[in-house]
């Protein structure tokens, strides 16, 4: 069945488009040998020569160098004959022009000696006249425009050759494109998984580490005071809920749907709409409730306070939620001062007065990723983290953050 090119065209199969090529000049030769009364006698042999000569054209895709040599062979035999060939002239346009297009190198170079040889070989005798053959003349004639028609078959190949050339280097460019775009998919994955991992870090071990010591408050004042171990206990209740909340925010991010959309596709209550991320203004209810965990943590901000973006907000309160997770586990009895100091740069500062560096974090399981993940908040916003214990005691972290035009 004929298909369509790219502009929506029929196109014909080659098969069929060959079959009747070879049909119609089959015809042809037959015409004309039976329609031509200069055959010396050979009338049906010269149809039946140009009928074949006509009719082996269709393999001339797939053989064209044969086919070359049965239509020369062919032509020799009219001649042999004594018949015009005039009707052969088609056919071996053809043929010339197969060989050229669809030939391999080892036929181009027969081509190269043989056309020259039987040139010499026919025009020589035919110009002195010494030829004995009527068609001599003819035939000179004929093998010049066979050797044109096989020139023209070699710049219509090169043609082909620069197409499917370009056509590649289209189709590689493609492929570059492709893999860069899949390359940069992978990227955005990977950079999105470690967002979430550091949010995943901050949020259970900071809420972790809250419950843990005031269930440890809890079962130390259970025995003595029993208001203070349900007030304990009524606190991590609390923590609990909180981290649960910042959970349901955090894998909210990661639904298909738009805001206000639940993960199963419903549509989502109005209370259960999207919030914004924690920020600035969540700082001072953090140091609030590490308060509650025993903490004591005294908030100062320097400057003018601004508005920032929303990651610059939540690295900040990451920053700081992290430090006061660390103190928390680390430090001992401590008390923290958490500076935010609004200049041309955000600068967070969070310190404390307890063990720094005689804190055993290498006991601890996990110890220091916390700190890696501040250090990857900050860079990616083009900032810088300093950590380390004081000289005089005690822990700090620094981080500088840019605000540019915020």
């Amino acid at each position: 069945m004929a298909g369509e090119d790219g502009r929506g065209h029929a196109v014909i199969p080659a098969g069929v488009l060959d079959a009747a090529i070879a049909a119609g000049v089959a015809l042809l030769g037959l015409i004309s040998a039976l329609s031509s009364g200069s055959n010396g006698g050979h009338a049906a042999a010269a149809a039946a020569v140009l009928a074949a000569m006509g009719l082996i054209l269709a393999v001339r895709r797939r053989f064209p160098g044969t086919v070359l040599a049965i239509t020369a062979a062919l032509v020799a035999v009219l001649a042999v004959l004594g018949a015009l060939v005039e009707g052969a002239f088609v056919a071996v346009l053809v043929a010339c022009y197969s060989a050229a297009v669809y030939g391999d190198r080892r036929v181009a170079r027969v081509l190269m000696v043989a056309a020259p040889a039987t040139l010499l070989g026919l025009g020589l005798p035919a110009a002195f006249g010494a030829g004995r053959w009527a068609g001599a003349h003819f035939l000179v004639r004929i093998l010049l425009a066979a050797a044109g028609a096989w020139l023209v078959g070699l710049v219509i190949r090169r043609q082909f050759a620069a197409r499917a050339e370009h056509i590649a280097a289209l189709a590689e460019r493609a492929d570059l494109i492709a893999a860069q775009q899949e390359e940069r998919a992978r990227r955005a994955t990977l950079a999105e998984r470690l967002r979430i991992a550091r949010e995943l870090h901050d949020i259970v071990a900071h809420h972790l580490s809250v419950v843990v010591i005031q269930a440890q408050g809890a079962q130390r004042a259970a025995g003595t005071d029993l208001d203070r171990a349900k007030s304990a206990m009524a606190d991590v209740e609390q923590t609990g809920r909180t981290a649960l909340e910042e959970m349901r925010r955090l894998l909210g991010l990661l639904r298909t749907g738009e805001p206000g959309e639940a993960a199963d596709g419903a549509q989502a209550a109005p209370d259960a709409a999207w919030t914004p991320p924690l920020g600035l203004a969540d700082v001072d209810e953090l140091a609030e409730d590490m308060r509650g965990a025993g903490l004591p943590v005294t908030v100062v901000r320097r400057g003018e306070p601004r508005e920032v973006p929303e990651d610059v907000g939540l690295t900040v309160y990451r920053i700081v939620q992290e430090s006061l997770t660390n103190v928390l586990k680390h430090a001992g009895p401590a008390a923290v001062t958490v500076e935010l100091d609004f200049a041309a740069d955000l600068n967070v500062t969070v310190t404390d007065d307890g063990r720094g560096a005689s804190a055993a974090l290498a006991a601890i399981p996990g110890a220091g990723r916390g700190t890696a993940g501040m250090r990857e908040r900050v860079a990616a916003l083009g900032g810088q983290l300093s950590t380390g214990p004081q000289p005089g005691g005690g822990y700090r972290v620094h981080a500088t953050i840019p605000l540019g035009g915020s």
